[in-house]
């Protein structure tokens, strides 16, 4: 048999998989005897290992049980492969760097993934569980990767913090919401009516109007609320606020226990200078807000941000260092004389002060 073209070969593989080939084509494939590439020969076995007749079948899964594991694994990295012939692969190999590699590829469906994951252990058990964003999509995987025997300690501790975190939080969350809504209300009827009783009673004194004095109060009430109601937010909707919420939400949300909330903050529309330079100057900050603060090379032109990054002493020394070379005379001084800094960043001030005075 003539080695066929490129577009002949692709031809002969979709005759394959459409199951329209003549029985000695599919033995020859079954076989790997096809004039075809690494790659083309493995696509073709692929294909017929549900053949309709059972000696081509067999043939072929013997002789994908004894292909190597790297071969396999790079097959699935390098082809581009369909996710039937993921799927396919993932029924009949059991090797783990077969497995994980298909776990992570684009084209997996999502039925391959939830029989894995009722039976898979070790790295590609791993590769299901930290694909947070592939659990959030298919709820269902948790449940699947539940029923695995064999599922670790470790990966069920977190698979219930993420059911926790991300599903059985927004019960609470709304239940929550529905409580606040309800005390706002109640609360808002109390402040109208004292209003209204203060200005009738002002008006009979003969004192001036004080209809819009409760706007103060309005604002500190409004803040509270939005503090009890980012406190039953998931930390999915937290990062959504945080990517499209306002500059108070921004101030709250920086602080978030999840660093993702944090750097959600750092990316978000509408973010301005004078809002960075405050989160520099926060003490309570994940140090990984800071060392994004310090990387970025818009911030870290203006001068007030540096100099909020420099002179806070949560902010570890090795992002604080190089910043100390950019503070004018004066703050070189107030840094010299802080003692609340580390000595190593006062050191380095009164260096640079030593300089600058030369």
């Amino acid at each position: 048999m003539a080695d066929p073209s490129p577009a002949e070969a692709l031809d002969l593989v979709s005759v394959l998989r459409a199951g329209k080939a003549a029985p000695e084509i599919r033995s020859f494939a079954a076989r790997g005897l096809l004039p075809l590439d690494p790659i083309g020969q493995m696509q073709a076995l692929l294909a017929v290992l549900e053949d309709p007749e059972p000696e081509i079948a067999r043939t072929a899964r013997e002789a994908l049980a004894a292909s190597r594991p790297e071969d396999l694994a790079r097959f699935v990295e390098t082809s581009d492969p369909t996710g039937l012939e993921l799927d396919a692969l993932a029924r009949h190999s059991e090797d783990g760097q077969v497995l994980e590699r298909i776990i992570r590829h684009r084209n997996v469906d999502d039925q391959t993934l939830l029989a894995l994951a009722r039976t898979t252990t070790g790295s590609p058990q791993d590769a299901l569980v930290v694909n947070q964003v592939r659990l959030l999509r298919l709820p269902a995987l948790i449940d699947a990767l539940f029923e695995n025997p064999e599922l670790t300690a470790e990966s069920r501790r977190r698979l219930n913090e993420i059911r926790e975190e991300f599903f059985e939080k927004k019960a609470r969350r709304k239940e929550a919401q529905e409580a606040l809504r309800q005390a706002e209300a109640e609360a808002a009827a109390t402040a109208e009516a004292e209003a209204a009783k203060d200005e009738s009673e002002a008006l009979d004194e003969g004192e001036p109007s004080t209809a819009e004095a409760p706007a103060e109060e309005d604002e500190v009430m409004t803040g509270g609320a939005l503090y009890r109601r980012i406190g039953v937010m998931t930390v999915q909707e937290k990062i959504n606020l945080a990517y499209s919420g306002g500059k108070e939400e921004r101030r709250i949300l920086i602080g978030d226990s999840n660093n993702l909330v944090g750097q959600a903050v750092l990316k978000a529309r509408g973010l301005t200078p004078n809002e960075i330079e405050s989160f520099a100057g926060m003490r309570h900050l994940d140090s990984e807000i800071f060392r994004r603060i310090a990387a970025n090379r818009e911030w870290i032109r203006k001068v007030p941000i540096v100099t909020a990054l420099v002179k806070n002493p949560a902010v570890p020394i090795a992002i604080a260092l190089p910043l100390v070379k950019h503070l004018s005379v004066r703050e070189l001084k107030a840094v010299t004389r802080d003692p609340n800094l580390a000595e190593g960043v006062r050191l380095t001030a009164k260096k640079f002060l030593a300089e600058k005075r030369h």
